[in-house]
């Protein structure tokens, strides 16, 4: 859930040369080696904490996710009594550290750290702060992946209490929208509804997001549409919003990922009276597949030329993982309907969770596998074989600084 930690983290990360079409998609160790000059000579713990965050996005790009894990872990060892003085940057390391968990599957882990990363901007930043509610908002976002909807529409309720309390009306707004999308999951339509007209509300306050939250209201009101059999609702939005190719892409629709039923097998009895969620099992669950995904997006929102350019373990999952992505539809782009569009590359993990069967105490991959979906377009996975694409293309928009 912290796509855009990645994000960030990954705009410091140097594009490699482009290699001849068909070759492997291949991620350096630029970032490793600066982290562990940066330690020989002793940098100051500002610098470290950065130079570890540029590692581990590079190892994790790599899908070296317990290399990630340990470069995070080794930085937060040495970095947590710098607390009251970089309580962003040691807020940063955790937060990163729970995408990592995230992917890897260990539950635990990917709680203690983005909750730790909300406690460190509360205890120094401040609990009405921007950054403290942003971080709130990921935390927010997590409970959803633990399936805590609960929890989550708690503290979304939360942030916009907060935000509009402290005249943040565009976070607050932010903050709505993610209660109404939350709502829409539920199947809490009405409720939805009502949670986007108000951020729109909200929103009009401060005219540097209002286009984009009510923007953001229509196209919710779109996905209720379609889930509810109006088809032609998605065709309607794309003949009126447009957005900038130099923004991220919003999505406004997709079919769900179908998992490759022929892979799993039935628990046994035990297991499946401890946890109604693990009445299946795939055959290969210690594995983690992965897979990275480019694709463009064209003008008019659809998607195109959808292929993996590099994966692991995938199996049946391969043609679903394309499928869903090819079902995409984004709002329209501001670029000339002869353009390529603009192209992006996606990070797919599928991973089952840790945990501890009954009879045993060693922790090991059970339950059915999850996905999860991370944008890797800013981080060197984006140069190689992606960046190539682009160039045959011809010119493209360039993504702008957030």
């Amino acid at each position: 859930m912290l796509t855009l930690t990645l994000a960030a983290l990954a705009q410091a990360a140097a594009a490699a040369p482009s290699p001849a079409a068909g070759d492997v998609v291949v991620v350096g160790h630029r970032a490793q080696d600066e982290l562990a000059a940066c330690l020989a000579r002793h940098c100051p713990p500002a610098e470290e904490i950065e130079r570890s965050l540029q590692a581990a996005v590079e190892q994790f790009s790599a899908t070296r996710y317990d290399a990630a894990q340990a470069t995070l872990q080794r930085a937060i060892n040495r970095n947590e009594r710098f607390a009251a003085e970089l309580p962003g940057p040691l807020s940063t390391l955790y937060a990163t550290l729970a995408t990592v968990a995230e992917h890897k599957g260990v539950n635990r882990r990917w709680l203690a750290s983005i909750r730790r990363s909300v406690t460190l901007l509360r205890q120094y930043r401040g609990v009405d702060r921007p950054e403290t509610l942003r971080q709130e908002l990921a935390f927010g976002d997590a409970m959803i992946g633990m399936n805590q909807p609960s929890l989550s529409a708690a503290l979304y309720r939360s942030v916009a209490d907060k935000a509009v309390a402290s005249g943040q009306n565009g976070l607050a707004a932010v903050a709505l929208l993610r209660q109404a999308s939350l709502a829409t999951i539920r199947h809490r339509d009405a409720e939805a509804t009502a949670l986007a007209d108000r951020a729109v509300a909200v929103a009009a306050a401060d005219p540097a997001v209002a286009a984009q939250v009510a923007q953001a209201a229509q196209v919710l009101r779109t996905r209720i549409a379609v889930r509810d059999g109006n088809a032609g609702a998605v065709d309607r939005i794309a003949a009126t919003l447009h957005q900038s190719a130099n923004d991220t892409p919003r999505l406004v629709t997709q079919t769900p990922i179908k998992e490759p039923s022929s892979e799993f097998s039935v628990l046994n009895a035990a297991a499946a009276s401890e946890r109604s969620k693990f009445l299946k099992v795939p055959l290969a669950h210690a594995t983690i597949r992965t897979a990275d995904v480019g694709y463009w997006i064209k003008p008019d929102g659809h998607t195109a030329d959808v292929e993996i350019l590099r994966s692991a373990g995938l199996g049946g999952w391969a043609r679903a993982i394309t499928d869903q992505v090819a079902s995409r539809r984004y709002v329209p782009l501001d670029l000339p309907a002869t353009s390529q569009g603009i192209y992006r590359v996606d990070r797919f993990t599928i991973r089952a969770q840790f945990g501890v069967p009954i009879g045993s105490k060693i922790p090991q991959r059970m339950g059915r596998e999850e996905v999860r979906i991370v944008d890797l377009t800013d981080t060197d996975t984006m140069t190689a074989i992606a960046k190539e694409r682009m160039e045959d293309a011809g010119p493209t928009p360039n993504k702008t600084a957030d």
